[in-house]
């Protein structure tokens, strides 16, 4: 990866196949960037078929964790105004609605909500 800002944490879940021997699926990721004072979500993302088991809420805690590690005293994202589950997921975690970005998202075009959380030691 070419940006020294950029981090990619991600989250597997051991899965057997036809074999005794125990794999890792690949279940979630998040993507961010801590830039000076700001951590920066850009991506977080998590399987369908193992949603609401907590996955999602870890990756943002790591990434909130690590960007305090790095000094950021605060966190910012946009997420789809459709996405009930992530906006719950973001509020839940403290983070409050600041503003919109009206069609901001194409395929469909969509609105974003500004969402912004105070980190604090």
């Amino acid at each position: 990866m070419d940006n020294p800002f950029a981090r990619v944490l991600t989250a597997h879940i051991g899965c057997t196949g036809q074999s005794p021997a125990v794999s890792l699926e690949l279940v979630g990721y998040v993507c961010f960037w801590v830039v000076f004072e700001e951590l920066r979500m850009m991506n977080l993302a998590v399987a369908p078929h193992v949603r609401q088991r907590g996955i999602g809420r870890w990756l943002l805690q790591q990434a909130v964790t690590m960007g305090l590690e790095q000094g950021a005293q605060r966190a910012l994202l946009e997420v789809r105004a459709s996405n009930a589950p992530a906006l719950a997921l973001y509020e839940q975690a403290g983070f409050s609605r600041f503003g919109v970005r009206t069609q901001y998202y194409t395929n469909p075009v969509e609105d974003a909500v500004l969402m912004e959380l105070e980190l604090y030691r």
